[in-house]
């Protein structure tokens, strides 16, 4: 039945919310690692040198990341936000 309905019913806020929140948690365990122990990140399918990573680096996908900020995309952070905010205009105009 996807796609045949044509555009997707918005959200609620909460669900907008949820997937901010695990956006929000990805990025923050990937900021820990960084600032707490650079030299065991890697990027996926990139080169390293296990003698300064050890045998299992933390691999983290760029693509992955870059999806959540290309403007491109359709569910990037900012698409998101801009959604959640129409969804909290929507509940509050009509509550």
């Amino acid at each position: 039945m996807a796609g045949s309905e044509g555009p997707e019913a918005p959200l609620e806020p909460r669900q907008y919310e949820q997937t901010l929140m695990r956006i929000g948690r990805r990025l923050e365990a990937l900021g820990q690692l960084l600032v707490q122990d650079p030299a065991r990140v890697v990027g996926k399918g990139a080169e390293f040198d296990s003698s300064v990573t050890g045998k299992r680096p933390v691999e983290i996908d760029l693509n992955d990341l870059k999806q959540l900020f290309d403007a491109a995309e359709p569910k990037n952070i900012g698409q998101l936000l801009s959604e959640y905010h129409a969804a909290l205009a929507r509940a509050k105009a009509g509550g």
